[in-house]
Order: C-alpha cells, then structure tokens, then sequence
C-alpha cells in the first residue's frame, strides 16, 4: 500500500500480529474494501499463516531503538514508532483490538488527534477490569474513545455497568468466510459412535471439565468418540481426569493444530461441544469463533448459557446447558441422541444463522459503516 493512496487509511494495533487464535482480527483486514489498513504491533507472529503486507512492528526495530521508544512510551504515553507510521500513511482512524491495548492506546489517540474505536473480545471485559487499578483506566478510555464494539447484549451490559456510555456501544459480530467453508449434511448411521468435536485452549474459561465429568456420567448410556483439538496450561489436569473417568480409549487428542486442520476435523464429525463457563477471576468468552466456524460447517452444537453465546447458539441450531452444571450437559448431550434425524436440520439452520450473522464479508461492510459516520 503506498502512503498516497486515495483510500482513507485505518490503523490497527493488537499488541501481537497475530495470535493463531485471532483469525477473526485477519478477516477483518481481508474484507475491508472501502479502507486501506496498516497493522502495528509490538511483535509479530505467524505471518506465514496470516499473510499481510502492512504490518509494521516494533520487533522490526534494533534493541536500542526498542528500549528508547519503550521508555519514551512510559514518558510520553505513546511509541514514536508507531506515530511516525500513522502519519507516514495519514491514519484517518484507529481501530485498537481489545481493551487492554485501548488503555495503551490513549497517549497515541490525543497525539495523532483522530477518532479511535476499540473492539472487546472477552477478558478485556470481564476479567481485566477487577485487577488493580484497571476500572479507572478503562474510565479514561471510555471518555477519549469514539466506539466500543462489543460482541453481544452480555457484554454491552458488563461495559455499561464499568462506566461506558451506551451510545458509545455498538454490537458488531465477529466473522468468517463462509465462502470458503463448504457446508456438510450430518446423517450419523446407527451403527457407529457419535464424534464429538471440541476446539479450544486448556483453560478454565473451556470447561474441559465439565465436559468429561459430563461424558463420563453417561459413558455407560451411549457410544461415542470425543476429538480434542487444543493444550494449554491445564493439559496435565486434563490428561489426569479422561484417566480418572475411564475415558482414555473414547478421547483422541491432537494438540494445537492449524485452521485448515480444524475446519477439516469438523466435515469428520458430528457434533461440536463446548462447555464456556466464568473462571474464578471472572473471566469469560465471547462469542468464541470455533463455535462459528464448526457451525458453518454445517455441525449442531452442544455449549452453555454463558456470556453472549446465545447470541450464535440457540434451540434452533444445537442444545444449550446451564455453565458449571455437569449435570444440565449430560441432558444437553443425551438430547443429541434423542434428536439424531433431526441433527442435518440443527445443521442447516446454524449454516443459515452464521450466514446472516456471522458472514465476514457482511460483517466488516457493517464495520466500514461505522467507521463511515465517525468520520463523517
């Protein structure tokens, strides 16, 4: 991109380019067509899975040139770096990914004097804002920011109850490339296990126990396979309770694998399952993007009444259990079973609902109105 395109210039800022996790962030830079976007960022990683050509990171400078402009940041409350790049490309709005980094973001706002929008995703909204001081950070970005986009009514009501202004909020969904996946019929011959599908980090927000506990209760009642794509910190603990319930020979673990190897093990099996729940430091999800992307392939799903995961399931397009209830997800699942000629049409409505809903494309069309009438 040259720095004289015609093209108003948007300029992201995630503090890393890219965290495997935050395909929805990629998407977003994919499907804008009436903006030009920079990335800046403090590191960078896998831009072999995440090819863009504007990324400009701090890790591109030498150390010394880093630890001058990590100290002037801590002086003057903005990296030189990145005001040069905003002003080498005439940065007409930033666009911050998560609140923690919209609290960082602030110094360089006042600096460039242009509007600034934050998008929250989850921790930033519920865990963040109880450690420390951070309520009174967050205080002093919701005066300065232009929009807060948030996923869902749950959240809109947690950053309404930390202070936001409501007029500041907007509900903007997350997206995928729905062009790109291919929908699948699910028909499960009674002659076979179930596989089940689970995608996500080993970490408490997950619900990985819940999810065996809940298998295990009712292992005896029917036959399945669960297929596990994810690690993390909470691997061995994970690792110790299939043992404990006996469920070593019905898991099949696959460590953090690629996109293309999730979306893959998604046309494999039939059903995706995932227990969200709030951890002890409230943290919580948003509408967490492997639900999306394992619906958009055509799969019913099994999840929880928790934060604004509704807002992706619902009784139309898989089953829903009370967060931290082994005993509500046992019932979840065994509705599975009791609905199996019914599984293609949970299928097809949640392909239709992600269409509507969830299509990238549509979805950042809806971003670059929003940024249209902050810069009108």
């Amino acid at each position: 991109m040259s720095p004289k395109s015609t093209k108003k210039t948007i300029v992201h800022y995630e503090s890393t380019f890219l965290p495997i996790t935050e395909i929805w962030i990629y998407n977003i830079l994919c499907n804008l067509k009436s903006y030009n976007s920079i990335f800046i960022s403090r590191n960078i990683k896998n831009l072999d899975l995440f090819p863009f050509d504007n990324v400009y990171s701090l890790a591109s400078l030498s150390r010394i040139q880093r630890v001058i402009d990590l100290g002037l940041f801590k002086t003057i409350g903005y990296f030189p770096y990145f005001k040069d790049k905003c002003k080498e490309f005439n940065c007409s709005l930033l666009h911050v990914h998560f609140g923690y980094n919209g609290v960082k973001s602030i110094g360089l706002k006042k600096k460039l004097n242009v509007p600034m929008i934050c998008s929250f995703y989850g921790i930033d909204a519920f865990c963040f804002p109880y450690i420390d001081d951070n309520q009174r950070k967050l205080s002093k970005l919701f005066k300065v920011v232009d929009k807060v986009l948030v996923l869902g009514p749950y959240m809109q009501n947690q950053l309404i109850e930390l202070g936001c202004s409501p007029e500041k909020i907007v509900i903007q969904h997350l997206g995928v490339n729905t062009n790109n996946i291919k929908y699948k019929t699910r028909s499960i011959p009674a002659n076979r296990p179930i596989n089940f599908l689970c995608a996500a980090s080993f970490v408490e927000k997950k619900g990985y126990d819940i999810t065996i506990q809940a298998f295990s209760k009712i292992r005896h009642k029917i036959d399945f396979k669960l297929h596990i794509i994810g690690d993390g910190p909470l691997k061995k603990e994970i690792l110790d309770m299939i043992q404990r319930y006996d469920l070593s020979e019905r898991v099949v673990f696959y460590g953090y694998r690629d996109y293309s190897f999730f979306i893959n093990m998604a046309y494999s099996c039939d059903v995706f399952i995932q227990a969200s729940k709030t951890t002890k430091t409230n943290d919580k999800e948003g509408t967490p993007m492997a639900i999306v992307d394992a619906m958009s392939t055509g799969m019913p799903v099994v999840s929880t009444y928790h934060s604004d995961i509704p807002e992706i399931v619902n009784i139309n397009t898989g089953f829903l259990a009370i967060e931290n209830d082994v005993d509500d997800l046992s019932k979840a699942i065994l509705r599975v079973y009791e609905n199996l000629n019914e599984l293609d049409r949970y299928g097809e409505q949640g392909r239709l609902h992600i269409e509507e809903n969830f299509n990238a494309e549509i979805q950042t069309n809806k971003l670059e109105i929003i940024y249209d009438s902050i810069l009108q």
